[in-house]
């Protein structure tokens, strides 16, 4: 931006003085072409003076002069101020175009110094203010993060405490329970004194069966053993 408004502003010192040279020259016309609406003017007059002073000694004459000398000077006096008239709207104008230029050079200098430092600062203050929003954004969050983690820590903490207490004023074992497995041992034992007194029978009779057969069988045994 700067170096374009450098060479703006360069741009506009080389039409100035451009404009400058014209206007120096548009100047020695004007006064040329004043010198000659001069004369023109007191050609022009002095033919009017002749002219009405031949209207009544000599007509012809006097038409001679109107039609072939007034006319033409006339037309050379209109010319002339035409003339005079476009070089004083071009100098005008060409003033007035470098006088603005003039203004803009300024406005260069002006945007160079004051408005560029006003943007610098305003991107500074910008990219500041944006840090600032993002380290704010970041505490917010950390601060919502926080508390949203102390609550439902709170939360865990009173439920666990509750648990917790409830659990320690209850018993470890269910007593129901408890008084379940102990009578479910008691019948265990009793079915084991039940089981042991109807078994003495039953190994008795085992042992009775038993003895008469060992009998038996030493007999055989004997036999058996007996050298032959």
């Amino acid at each position: 931006i700067l170096n374009a408004l450098y060479e703006g502003q360069d741009e506009l010192r080389k039409d100035n003085a451009a404009l400058e040279q014209e206007k120096a020259h548009l100047w020695e016309v004007m006064q040329r072409l004043g010198r000659c609406v001069y004369v023109v003017e007191r050609l022009d007059s002095a033919l009017e003076t002749r002219i009405a002073a031949l209207e009544d000694a000599d007509v012809e004459r006097a038409k001679r002069l109107r039609d072939d000398v007034l006319f033409y000077a006339r037309q050379k006096h209109q010319d002339l101020l035409t003339q005079m008239a476009v070089s004083v709207q071009a100098y005008l104008a060409i003033d007035l175009v470098r006088k603005n230029n003039a203004e803009l050079v300024k406005g260069v200098d002006r945007a160079t110094t004051t408005t560029v430092s006003a943007l610098r600062t305003a991107v500074i203050v910008a990219q500041a203010l944006a840090n600032q929003r993002l380290v704010l954004d970041q505490i917010t969050a950390l601060n919502a993060t926080t508390s949203n983690l102390i609550a439902s820590t709170a939360q865990m903490l009173a439920a666990n405490t509750s648990s917790i207490n409830q659990q320690a004023s209850s018993a470890t074992i269910g007593i129901d329970q408890l008084r379940a497995a102990f009578d479910d041992i008691y019948r265990t034992m009793d079915s084991i004194d039940t089981f042991k007194q109807q078994a003495l029978g039953a190994m008795q009779t085992t042992v009775d069966a038993l003895t008469t057969e060992l009998t038996k069988a030493r007999t055989q045994l004997d036999r058996v053993r007996e050298p032959r």
